[in-house]
């Protein structure tokens, strides 16, 4: 079996194949930890009113919590961001209900961009071993997709996906030579969580993330195999949702 690269949705191609979209930093790490401490359905909007929406449409009968940013600031009437240690400190508290509303600035729109795949799951270190595992039991090709940045390559999510490339090779999967490539400029990144926060750190977004002062998101993001939880794009009517997988 082989495994590309899209680095952007926009060079999305051929979806008849597994696609692992990664926004490491931080929509898809996020995910991991909400999966992981009882989120059983993520819905996914493509915007702020489309959330909203989704919400009132849900009904006040359901719990649950609407999450997302812009620029890495929620709006005022979300009840959280986009940080994985905001909601890891709420899920050991045991505040979490089974159900949020998620939209980000890249992370969501770029799972949307593979609905029409067989299997579309999003990927982050933090559960890479659990979601390598699940995707390679599909027996198909993989498409790692990187979230990027508004529509642009990110080199945040390129050496993210070395990394999941890497660990493919490691399950007996072939690479394109631009995956390849991206393999190995980064596999120095791949020893230790400590290296690979140091590269991320200095990547364009990572240092946006600086600023804002979410260094420890950062250095969180870097764990590898922390959560053995992970999800799959699937649909409750015509809602997109990750839905937690079955072990």
């Amino acid at each position: 079996m082989r495994a590309t690269l899209a680095e952007t949705r926009n060079q999305i191609v051929n979806t008849n194949q597994t696609c692992l979209v990664i926004d490491i930093l931080r929509a898809t790490s996020v995910m991991a930890v909400l999966l992981s401490f009882g989120v059983t359905k993520i819905y996914l909007s493509d915007s702020f009113a489309a959330a909203r929406a989704l919400k009132k449409e849900l009904g006040p009968d359901i719990d649950l919590l609407l999450i997302g940013e812009k620029d890495a600031v929620p709006p005022d009437d979300f009840d959280g961001g986009n940080s994985p240690l905001d909601f890891l400190e709420r899920g050991r508290k045991s505040e979490l209900p089974s159900t949020a509303i998620m939209v980000t600035t890249n992370g969501t729109p770029t799972l949307l961009a593979c609905k029409n795949a067989p299997l579309t799951m999003p990927i982050a270190p933090l559960n890479l071993e659990a979601s390598l595992k699940k995707a390679t039991s599909a027996k198909r090709d993989i498409l790692i997709v990187c979230s990027g940045f508004e529509g642009e390559s990110a080199e945040d999510d390129l050496i993210a996906a070395g990394l999941v490339a890497d660990r493919l090779v490691t399950l007996g999967f072939s690479l394109s030579n631009e995956l390849n490539e991206i393999r190995h400029k980064y596999q120095a990144y791949y020893d230790s969580p400590v290296s690979l926060s140091t590269a991320l750190r200095n990547t364009k977004h990572g240092q946006r993330l600086v600023v804002a002062e979410f260094d420890d998101d950062i250095d969180y993001c870097s764990n590898e195999n922390v959560f053995d939880e992970t999800g799959t794009l699937t649909w409750d009517d015509n809602n997109p949702l990750i839905k937690r997988s079955k072990k």
